[in-house]
């Protein structure tokens, strides 16, 4: 009985579970890496039809947008602009790429040992691109 019960039941959730997805726009990071070493720490809907994640990595802001790049650009992305660093002392960096109409927004930064990365993919570029808390 139990089993019956979970068979018809399991389909269900999964089904649910991809529309709640689809009406979220989580379909926007389809495709979108995570950050080398990455912890999530979550992800949101957020202006302009965006979506934004959030992780934690021991990678420095540098290496975060290096490996970014190079995955982005191989996936059919155009890089629009990428720049900064880290050190021993912490740092920051980011990316701008496109795909068709979508645009997309990386930020790495934090003291040493710890970056905070903000990823944000919109369907078409914003009027505020700031990908992060001031969204």
């Amino acid at each position: 009985m139990h089993k019956l019960l979970l068979a018809a039941v399991v389909p269900s959730l999964i089904l649910l579970s991809s529309a709640a997805i689809a009406a979220t726009g989580d379909d926007l990071m389809s495709g979108i890496p995570t950050p080398p070493n990455a912890k999530s720490l979550g992800a949101k809907s957020i202006s302009s039809g965006g979506q934004l994640a959030r992780f934690s990595t021991s990678a420095n802001p540098g290496a975060v947008i290096s490996s970014y790049q190079d995955a982005l650009t191989g996936a059919g992305w155009t890089v629009a602009g990428a720049g900064g660093s880290g050190s021993s002392y912490g740092g920051g960096a980011g990316l701008h790429a496109t795909n068709g109409p979508k645009y997309l927004s990386v930020n790495a930064g934090g003291p040493a040992g710890m970056t905070f990365v903000s990823v944000c993919v919109w369907p078409a570029k914003p009027n505020n691109d700031n990908c992060g808390d001031n969204d």
